[in-house]
């Protein structure tokens, strides 16, 4: 990746400072290997002690590991203070404040709303190709196997590739000054290898388990932005005011979204259903557009109405991940 002076600012501003994000991100992929979303998928709003945490993921004992949740909930989310909401018309009534994207108290919210929405804008990115290119796969790709399995295995290696590369941009130790590095005590911690091994060691995984890999990484994801906005008070960060029939949060996690139309969309491209692709893709595009606002309407509440985003725009720089 090249370097850039926004990449160095970010890293050193956003990226090093906020590493716990990265490694909650990494713990709670880790503990949906084995348990179900649905065991914690309620515990942000109790709260939780760090200790409460550690017993919760099964790592008592293991010091590194409870250092990471000891760290994040007694150090980062400690900080956070609750929002006071006001009507989306009541401008001005609003206290606006310092919370603009490098806000040292928010930060670490803002980098786990980034890293939540960069994984679907991976995703998307993938599928705008995909149409923008008649419905083909790059031809690129093995096309001598038309079945499910080709559309499926593409889909999973270009995620795959794109979040392993966004995080080596994050963890990248090259580009940090060199008055930042000696600062960096990596002895009995997590190093930032182990952080991109945990978050993406499953490289070779059968059509099924890829989506569930996919689908345990955004669910990652989702919690800790959870924990956070539990902190500040604010239980339902995604769902916009005027669209309360649309929850955004439970689109994101919805068999009826990515589990579903992914693979339904690799049997229309092998020709193994008579289901139009363009059906498909329709409810597609409008499932992911809700999640992308949700997200965005999220961070617009984090930073009281300062930062409003495009529908595809980002916090922090991504490098020329949308461009390989």
């Amino acid at each position: 990746m090249p370097e850039s002076s926004t990449i160095l600012y970010d890293l050193n501003k956003v990226f090093i400072p906020c590493r716990t994000v990265l490694e909650m991100e990494a713990l709670t992929s880790l503990f949906l290997e084995f348990y179900n979303y649905n065991d914690i998928k309620e515990l942000p709003q109790s709260q939780p002690s760090s200790q409460r945490l550690i017993e919760k993921f099964h790592v008592i004992e293991c010091g590194p590991l409870e250092h990471i949740i000891e760290y994040f909930i007694d150090v980062i989310v400690s900080k956070l203070k609750p929002i006071v909401m006001y009507e989306r018309d009541h401008h001005d009534r609003f206290r606006m404040g310092n919370v603009v994207a490098y806000t040292k108290t928010r930060l670490c919210l803002y980098l786990a709303l980034h890293r939540l929405k960069l994984k679907f804008l991976v995703i998307k990115h993938f599928m705008d190709e995909f149409k923008n290119n008649n419905f083909r796969l790059d031809p690129a790709e093995d096309q001598n196997n038309m079945g499910a399995h080709t559309f499926l295995s593409a889909f999973y290696r270009d995620y795959y590739k794109k979040n392993k590369m966004n995080l080596k941009l994050m963890l990248s130790s090259k580009r940090m000054s060199e008055r930042v590095r000696k600062l960096m005590d990596t002895s009995d911690t997590i190093t930032n290898e182990d952080i991109i091994n945990a978050i993406t060691f499953k490289k070779f995984l059968d059509d099924k388990n890829r989506i569930k890999f996919i689908m345990k990484e955004i669910k990652a994801s989702l919690f800790v932005c959870r924990i956070m906005f539990a902190q500040m008070d604010v239980y339902k960060p995604f769902t916009i005011a005027q669209e309360a029939m649309i929850d955004a949060e439970e689109m994101m996690i919805s068999q009826d979204f990515i589990p579903e139309l992914i693979p339904a969309m690799s049997r229309c491209y092998a020709g193994e259903t008579m289901t139009p692709i363009e059906d498909c893709f329709t409810a597609y595009e409008f499932m992911m557009t809700r999640v992308l606002e949700g997200i965005n309407y999220a961070v617009e509440i984090a930073s009281g109405g300062q930062i409003q985003l495009e529908l595809e725009g980002t916090l922090y720089n991504t490098g020329n991940i949308f461009e390989i």
